[in-house]
């Protein structure tokens, strides 16, 4: 069975609408060159900001930028008493520190959870704004009644922005995490003890039909193109018959995502 993320973004998006009535809220978006992926999520971005009334701007920025204009244009976003979150939109050109420049943006305008501030709140398990796409697996999980506590969940993917955190959220919901990559060995073997199977690994139908089981709920957070430009999750689309509960890709863990990131800003704005 496949399952979809429109109903969660649309009560997220409803959230965020009836808190922008009452608080200023303002995003900015720095996009370093033309990845497609990049393109598809700013532009689920922008469309969710017009559907609640939120202002957001989006820096375009060409992929031979250097790194000192970057933080000149994060230092002048921080100053910006407008804009109440900046997200700064990944990957990036090689020779830039993603690191350095995602932590020149102030901790209280990190919309994405991913400031070494706001990571250290989550480790400590103090309240703040969680990543993005690791809010939108739990959202999803819990909006199918999909038990976490007590559960084998492996995570494929060892990313500071999804599978780390993910884990650590995971850990607090009382699961059994194991972090995979695609260095692990006998990786088969490690997804197949799973109860609940994260694909983070950002490469195109990696998880193939073989590594999962018919009890198994898998969550694909993936977000690729093939040559025509058809967009394919990290999960290949025969694994889907062969588990109890897979998210689909378009429309899974995608939308939701957009939507946590605005009700990060909503979180950010209120406290502003």
């Amino acid at each position: 069975m496949l399952i979809y993320g429109k109903d969660i973004r649309e009560q997220i998006k409803e959230r965020v609408r009836q808190t922008a009535i009452e608080v200023k809220m303002g995003l900015a978006i720095i996009r370093v060159g033309d990845d497609p992926s990049s393109l598809a999520y700013v532009r689920g971005i922008r469309k969710f900001a017009e559907e609640t009334g939120v202002k957001a701007e989006i820096v375009n920025l060409p992929d031979s930028v250097g790194e000192r204009e970057l933080l000149n244009t994060i230092g002048d976003l921080n100053n910006n008493s407008v804009i109440t979150g900046i997200m700064l939109q990944t990957p990036l050109p090689a020779g830039l520190n993603a690191s350095r420049l995602i932590n020149a943006i102030d901790f209280d305008k990190d919309v994405e959870g991913i400031h070494n501030y706001n990571l250290g709140k989550l480790i400590s398990k103090e309240e703040g704004v969680r990543p993005c796409t690791p809010k939108a697996v739990i959202s999803m999980l819990k909006a199918h009644d999909i038990p976490i506590e007590g559960q084998k969940v492996t995570i494929i993917g060892r990313s500071m922005t999804v599978g780390s955190p993910l884990a650590l959220m995971m850990t607090a919901e009382n699961a059994t995490v194991t972090v995979c990559h695609t260095r692990t060995r006998k990786l088969k073997e490690e997804a197949l003890r799973a109860d609940i199977l994260v694909a983070a690994v950002g490469k195109r139908e990696f998880v193939t039909a073989d590594m999962v089981h018919k009890d198994m709920v898998v969550i694909d957070v993936g977000i690729n193109f093939d040559e025509n430009g058809k967009m394919l999750g990290d999960v290949h689309e025969e694994a889907w018959n062969h588990c109890r509960v897979a998210s689909a890709v378009p429309g899974g863990i995608g939308v939701i995502t957009v939507a946590e990131l605005f009700d990060n800003l909503r979180i950010l704005s209120q406290k502003a």
